[in-house]
């Protein structure tokens, strides 16, 4: 079993080279943001010294798909259908008492602040916000918890500032305001990935169940101090609060993963209640706008839901890939192995349908690397006929954060980028030498060049990916 807490993560990307410590001392306000702009997309992150604090600031944990691969002992190329084995197996959490994150309990004298290196990150921001706290609750009837990431604004020594997503959460919160009661919500900072990009599912059951599975085992998780909800116990701080009926307060604008604010508006605030956290925390903050970590964080966990809601009418669908260029959240590219006229279709309705935020969707077939923008480009250049591969769907439900939305609707665009099922293998060959030749080259390669340039060795330039296997008509 994958041990479940941040630090022996963190220690397992050292070891293959995909994280660093800085010991230098950095500022909280904007200078750690600057720093992991900077390494965008390069190693996770540890800030030892941030200002007078005990906590560190941790960042770039999910910035690439092989980081979270690593962690959970994954092949990089099959870390979609991991995760959708984790959504299948589904492991339940057990309740612990032995918790690390309750090595120290503050109840009196709350001051988030003075406590935490909370970051000040982009440069419209309303102030400092918490950006990688797991947001756990539940409906009144106990009967499962969510988990998801929502952005948490300072707003007090006691307060924050909550903007949720109009999906489970929301719909938890106003089943404890209709009854008069506050709901009970518990904030977890410094998680293992694996929690992070469960607490991502778009999913209808509890998410620590999928935690589990990718981590080999139950997830340990513990009951709060001063509210009956469950955290993993293995988290570097844990934030108790509950959130009272009607009590709303200006939070944003905040720099959302379209790039752009989204606006100052009335959210809920969270009267924290408690403060549990490790010795010498360590505080984990995803940098907002179009940085990666605040795309891929979503989109590894989107990506798997999508992939299997696609399955679901096209079975064989190979892969999907929510690309940066499109926030990892507004465009898709979906590879499929055509079997039948009209798949490519099913395919781009099945992902509309799946995730309201998707709104543009290419349709490649397999031989196609979803994720190389230059194969992609070159499928729609030689395979897709505007007058006929084009889907246009005007008025579907759009997402609030979504700055094209009109009304909370938009136009959603589909193409078909595909060969024709049964078409003629003649007229789709791509260019290229004798496979044998290539490997002959390929073999020389040090002797034509050096030995400096064999660790470079020559790149495949077919744009339709398997340089030495012509692709032919979908069978």
């Amino acid at each position: 079993m994958t041990a479940q807490d941040l630090r022996s993560a963190f220690a397992k990307l050292e070891r293959h080279g995909l994280a660093i410590t800085l010991t230098d001392p950095v500022s909280w306000e904007y200078e750690a943001a600057a720093v992991l702009w900077e390494l965008s997309h390069g190693p996770a992150v540890r800030f030892a010294t941030v200002g007078g604090y005990e906590a560190s600031l941790v960042g770039n944990l999910l910035n690439t798909r092989d980081k979270l691969a690593c962690v959970l002992d994954a092949e990089p190329d099959r870390l979609t259908d991991t995760i959708i084995d984790a959504i299948e197996r589904r492991v339940p959490p057990v309740e612990v008492t032995d918790a690390p994150c309750q090595e120290v309990v503050v109840t009196e004298g709350i001051d988030l602040t003075a406590l935490l290196p909370i970051p000040a990150i982009s440069e419209r921001d309303a102030g400092r916000y918490l950006s990688a706290g797991v947001v756990f609750c539940g409906p009144p009837d106990g009967q499962r918890q969510n988990l998801a990431i929502c952005r948490l604004q300072v707003q007090g020594p006691d307060r924050l500032g909550v903007n949720f997503a109009p999906t489970h959460s929301w719909q938890f919160l106003n089943e404890w305001w209709s009854l008069g009661r506050p709901m009970p919500v518990a904030v977890a900072i410094g998680c293992h990935p694996a929690v992070m990009a469960a607490s991502q599912l778009l999913v209808p059951f509890d998410e620590s169940h999928a935690a589990g599975a990718m981590l080999g085992g139950p997830l340990r998780m513990v009951r709060g101090r001063t509210v009956d909800v469950l955290v993993p116990a293995d988290a570097e701080v844990v934030i108790e609060a509950e959130l009272y009926p009607g009590e709303h307060a200006p939070e944003g604008p905040f720099g959302e993963f379209p790039g752009l604010y989204a606006p100052r508006r009335d959210n809920p605030v969270l009267r924290v209640t408690a403060i549990t956290h490790r010795r010498a925390p360590w505080l984990s903050m995803i940098v907002g706008g179009r940085h990666p970590e605040h795309l891929i964080t979503g989109a590894v966990a989107r990506e798997a839901t999508l992939l299997a809601s696609v399955r679901a009418v096209v079975p064989s669908a190979r892969r999907v890939v929510l690309t940066e260029g499109g926030s990892c959240r507004f465009h898709a590219v979906i590879a499929i192995q055509q079997r039948n006229p009209g798949e490519a279709r099913l395919a781009m309705l099945a992902a509309f349908a799946a995730q309201d935020l998707i709104k543009h969707v290419v349709v490649v077939d397999d031989d196609i690397d979803p994720a190389d923008s230059d194969q992609v480009e070159w499928a729609v250049a030689t395979r897709m006929r505007a007058h006929e591969d084009l889907i246009v769907v005007p008025g579907m439900k759009s997402n609030p954060v979504d700055p094209a939305s009109v009304g909370r609707t938009v136009t959603k665009l589909g193409i078909d980028a595909t060969l024709p099922v049964g078409g003629d293998p003649e007229r789709t060959l791509v260019a290229d030498v004798p496979a044998p030749w290539r490997e002959r080259v390929r073999a020389r390669w040090p002797q034509l060049f050096g030995p400096a340039a064999a660790g470079d060795g020559p790149q495949p330039v077919n744009p339709a990916g398997d340089s030495d296997r012509p692709t032919e008509a979908a069978q």
